[in-house]
């Protein structure tokens, strides 16, 4: 029963009378109408139980509890006042209480759709969302064209996270109910978790249309065009939704927007905001603490500031926990990432072996509940390893690493369970399911992951790349399996504790290389990895023209992500320009989109940097947009010389070059993350085409551009000499002996 039901008669002459007041909504005059009858007759239960029932629907949830209560000590076992006392605790934020009389309501009317959902109400706001599926599915079930109990079941589902289910549930509710807007932008976020995003902008839109100021609408909207890469418009529908409806959830996820397109000073005032409406909310605080890192700075020393700065938010995050003690800081764990502080050219192991620990301290508030659905999958007298990924798809992290190692194992000695985070999938998912012994790839909660991962009984466990997802990182920090390690997906220490090996190739790894990361290092043979070729072929032919190249220009291909040019290394791409003046009419292409800040900034600084030199950015510098795969090939294919980024190289760039026949000029960096494209090119023993200084990068740069004779030759040498860097069988028995080793001596105690 709800407030909005009509109140009954009973046997005062003067009830009806309260009652039409009452159903008028002509709530004052009830309630004296209401006093008369109990001045009358002072344990009159329906008078007592309806100045409740108007207090609550009024807004005074303690004088109503008082009412109903007093109605309810007549007559105890009164369903409908069971089901408004449950509703006036529920109301007023008291859960205790609501779920003490919610349980009451159900044991006197077990059948009652509105007991049921009062019930599942009641959980979800205390956040056992798994509690509260049972009564909601019960309640589905009662009354299928429920939108309210679809509704509510999809939200518990989708924190729960069954995302799949959540989304079943919010289809039903906008068919049982296709004017609801909040069905559709439930619908809508919960196509987001799936991945989605183009279904996820419809269900947005259709919300929106029904109501314009939906905040949930403009929000999932708002997630949705951000993947999608329509950045400005997604940051636009975000801005709707603040204005309209700013919950903590929504400025969260706001910020990490922000963050992501460069605009950090808007994400910490957004993220201030959220503490401010919830003092005790760990995701803000812990976004907060890492947005001092940006994908694009301006200047070196802004670089270090945000690197000091950092180390303090860190030890001020450290010191709240200890003093609050959050029993949900788990939750947090990975809400954003130190992913940019990899693109420093600097080693980072402290700040990230202290980002580590905090992982590890705050993954101690979640306590492991044994769940009886799931069986634990009992040993075989092979070796079980495990492989965990967000990126099981077409992604760099797969296609390089993962991919090779899940399909050449040696499966006499070892069974492989794969474990793909995301929900998105593709060719390459599908390939990945039917390589290995078994696949889970269903959206779940990270309480649900632990528990299929434990419960797999693993000997290894291994993240090919941490750094990108919060869910890799909530794992990660748990010890899931007796071994733990890490690869070079995202090449960077985790700096957990709980991660026991780093996983490399021996070619990438300067001598000291021990020193850059918190794991042992190991080091497999060559690239410690087994990469198929792509081997391009009858890709489109590129209009130079259209794309605002010049004709017969030699094209010098700046192809990292914008993030992968730090301000300390304009200075070397001005350099270049100055050296291509002249000796030849080459121009260095960089990519952009119009969509991207963060694009759009590293474009805006290195103008500027330009004009500071006296050099002119368009004499040297094409900007173009980015290119989908095909067309980018056919453009490698065309064009003189790939460029590599300066301390972050590029692994899978700079072998999509060499296919397409592109020679690529490596920089050979400090650290393994600089050093990816320079293994590459020495393993194809063409040295000439590595520089180990940004003055001997620069002057090789201006002298292949200049030298089409010398560059032919070399061109003519790569078809040639790239089959020496696909199909390594010795990173497999590397990773295979190392595997062997580590497990036998830990079975052995």
């Amino acid at each position: 029963m709800s407030t909005d039901d009509p109140p009954p008669t009973g046997m005062h002459p003067l009830l009806p009378e309260a009652v039409a007041l009452h159903v008028a909504g002509r709530f004052g005059e009830a309630i004296a109408m209401y006093e008369r009858v109990l001045a009358d007759v002072p344990d009159q239960f329906d008078a007592l139980h309806m100045i409740g029932v108007i207090a609550l629907q009024e807004g005074r949830f303690i004088e109503a509890q008082t009412r109903i209560s007093a109605a309810l000590s007549l007559n105890p076992e009164n369903a409908p006042a069971l089901a408004n006392l449950t509703i006036a605790y529920l109301r007023n934020g008291q859960y205790d209480f609501a779920l003490e009389w919610a349980r009451r309501t159900l044991a006197a009317e077990p059948e009652s759709v509105g007991a049921l959902v009062n019930l599942g109400t009641t959980l979800h706001e205390m956040g056992r969302f798994e509690e509260a599926i049972p009564p909601l599915q019960r309640a589905r079930t009662l009354s299928p064209n429920s939108a309210l109990a679809f509704n509510l079941l999809g939200s518990c589902l989708l924190r729960a996270g069954n995302a799949t289910e959540a989304a079943e549930a919010f289809e039903a509710a906008t068919i049982a109910n296709p004017t609801d807007a909040d069905g559709w932008a439930n619908l809508s976020a919960a196509l987001n978790a799936l991945s989605e995003h183009q279904r996820a902008f419809e269900s947005a839109e259709r919300s929106i249309a029904l109501r314009a100021d939906s905040a949930r609408a403009l929000a999932a909207r708002g997630e949705s065009l951000l993947e999608l890469g329509r950045v400005d418009q997604a940051l636009a529908s975000y801005r709707e939704a603040v204005k309209h409806g700013p919950t903590v959830q929504i400025l969260c996820d706001f910020a990490a927007a922000l963050i992501s397109s460069g605009l950090n000073e808007e994400a910490a005032e957004s993220l201030r905001r959220a503490i401010e409406m919830d003092t005790n909310n760990t995701s803000a605080r812990w976004i907060l603490a890492i947005s001092t890192l940006k994908p694009i700075y301006e200047t070196d020393a802004e670089v270090q500031t945000a690197r000091a700065n950092l180390s303090s938010e860190m030890n001020e995050l450290d010191s709240w926990f200890k003093r609050t003690a959050n029993s949900r800081a788990y939750q947090a764990v990975g809400a954003a990432q130190p992913f940019y502080i990899a693109y420093d050219e600097l080693n980072n192991r402290d700040l990230l072996t202290r980002f580590g620990k905090l992982c590890v301290s705050w993954m101690t508030t979640f306590t492991t509940i044994p769940k009886g659905g799931r069986p634990s999958i009992a040993r075989t007298s092979k070796m079980r390893i495990g492989i965990v990924s967000a990126h099981i798809r077409n992604h760099s992290v797969w296609v390089a690493i993962a991919k090779g190692w899940s399909s050449k194992i040696d499966r006499r000695k070892f069974e492989l369970f794969l474990f793909s985070l995301c929900p998105a999938s593709d060719r390459e998912t599908a390939e990945a399911a039917r390589a290995v012994d078994f696949f889970d790839g269903e959206a779940k909660s990270v309480e649900a992951w632990i528990d299929a991962i434990q419960k797999s009984n693993l000997d290894f466990l291994i993240y090919p790349g941490l750094g990108m997802d919060a869910l890799g990182y909530q794992l990660a920090a748990l010890r899931l399996a007796p071994i733990q390690a890490v690869s070079w997906g995202h090449p960077e220490t985790s700096g957990l504790p709980t991660i026991d090996y780093y996983i490399s190739g021996d070619a990438f790894e300067p001598p000291d290389a021990a020193l850059n990361y918190s794991e042992k290092l190991i080091r497999l043979p060559n690239f410690g990895v087994f990469v198929e070729p792509l081997t391009p072929s009858r890709l489109p032919d590129v209009d130079r023209q259209a794309l605002g190249l010049p004709k017969g220009t030699p094209l010098l291909l700046c192809a990292g992500t914008p993030f992968k040019y730090m301000p300390a290394h304009d200075w070397v791409w001005i350099e270049v320009a100055k050296g291509l003046k002249g000796t030849s009419d080459a121009r260095m292409v960089f990519f952009s989109s119009s969509r991207s800040p963060v694009h759009l900034a590293l474009v805006a600084r290195l103008r500027r940097s330009f004009a500071s030199a006296g050099v002119d950015f368009d004499t040297h510098v094409c900007v173009i947009p980015v290119l989908d795969r095909a067309r980018f090939f056919g453009l490698m294919q065309k064009s003189t010389l790939l460029l590599d980024t300066l301390g972050f190289s590029g692994f899978n760039t700079a072998l999509q070059g060499l296919e397409c026949g592109l020679p690529v000029l490596a920089y050979e960096g400090k650290f393994m993350r600089g050093r990816l494209a320079s293994a590459i090119m020495r393993k194809m023993d063409m040295p000439e085409l590595v520089a180990t200084s940004h003055q001997e990068f620069i002057q090789k740069a201006v002298e292949f551009a200049a030298d089409p004779k010398r560059l032919k030759k070399i061109r003519a040498e790569i078809p040639k000499r790239v089959k020496a860097l696909f199909r390594d069988d010795s990173s497999i028995r590397g990773l295979e002996a190392f595997l062997e080793t580590e497990i036998r001596k830990q079975r052995a105690g």
